[in-house]
């Protein structure tokens, strides 16, 4: 009986050692991946924008984002604008962005695709994008603070499965008043442009039946000199 209750406990500390050694191993594999580089990094990891206008139109922000490529091929990117998912995590006083189309990554060209250079000698790993915003332009959109993610996400190649991503954070502080509605040309304006170009019109009109007229004149003068 002795024996019997001995080799049950050294089976159940011999399984709670195996155990123990396999959560181990899966707990280092899982932090190595975790620490794993993606290949490449963005500039900067957050940002603050202040006094942000509810414009009503599109405008760049200061503010680039770089993106650096560690590898030593050419990569692709692809950049888009999000609502932020763990609302719990963000700062005090901080909301999700109503609508992400209002935070619009722009790479070189237009579009949210961009090319980023080998990291070799000779050639230039880092591309930059702008940052727009086009906020509508409410009165309730005045005072506000709220957070966007800008995703930047590497394509794949040929051969490859995975795609690693990065998130920029932007905080946005919006203007406490809306700022003066774009200008509009006045009906005096209009009125000016109109009769200056018909001014002009006028003017070339007569310069050229001028010019046609000394032609026929000088073609007269030269007939009677001629008989």
């Amino acid at each position: 009986m002795c024996c019997r209750n001995i080799e049950k406990m050294t089976g159940v500390v011999t399984f709670a050692a195996v155990t123990l050694s396999l959560l181990m191993v899966i707990s280092a594999m899982s932090l190595a991946l975790a620490q794993e580089p993606v290949g490449f990094e963005i500039r900067p990891g957050d940002f603050r924008v202040e006094n942000a206008p509810p414009l009503g139109e599109p405008y760049l922000l200061e503010q680039k984002l770089v993106i650096g490529n560690g590898d030593n091929i050419k990569r692709t990117f692809t950049l888009r604008a999000l609502v932020p998912e763990n609302l719990e995590n963000l700062p005090l006083q901080y909301g999700a962005i109503p609508e992400p189309s209002w935070v619009i990554p722009m790479a070189p060209g237009g579009g949210q695709v961009i090319e980023v250079d080998e990291n070799l000698p000779g050639k230039n790993p880092f591309g930059e994008v702008d940052i727009y915003l086009n906020i509508p332009r409410q009165e309730n959109l005045t005072n506000q603070k709220w957070e966007a993610w800008i995703l930047v996400k590497r394509q794949a190649e040929i051969g490859e499965i995975l795609e690693p991503e990065l998130i920029c954070k932007m905080w946005i502080d919006t203007s406490a008043e809306l700022p003066p509605p774009p200008s509009s040309p006045s009906k005096l304006s209009v009125a000016v442009i109109v009769a200056l170009g018909v001014g002009i019109s006028a003017v070339a009109l007569a310069l050229a039946v001028w010019i046609r007229y000394r032609g026929k004149a000088r073609g007269r003068a030269r007939g009677r000199v001629i008989s």
